[in-house]
């Protein structure tokens, strides 16, 4: 659990989630979690979201246990 992060959402989260929506065609929630993860530098990215581990992959996450096709 020392790896673990809260993460408050502040003006600057939603601002980068905003971004990372429209560039990455992810859903709102999606993005909070992903500029999340990029904002505390996450070295791994974990998600039952396909589609969300493709963009976080984009944004050079490394990506554990990647849903199945």
């Amino acid at each position: 659990m020392d790896n673990l992060h809260l993460v408050d959402v502040t003006s600057e989260l939603v601002e980068s989630a905003g971004q990372l929506a429209e560039s990455e065609s992810l859903r709102g929630d999606d993005a909070i979690d992903l500029a999340a993860a990029l904002f505390v530098s996450a070295a791994v990215f974990s998600s039952a979201d396909r589609t969300l581990c493709e963009a976080a992959e984009r944004q050079g996450l490394h990506i554990a246990d990647p849903p199945m096709t």
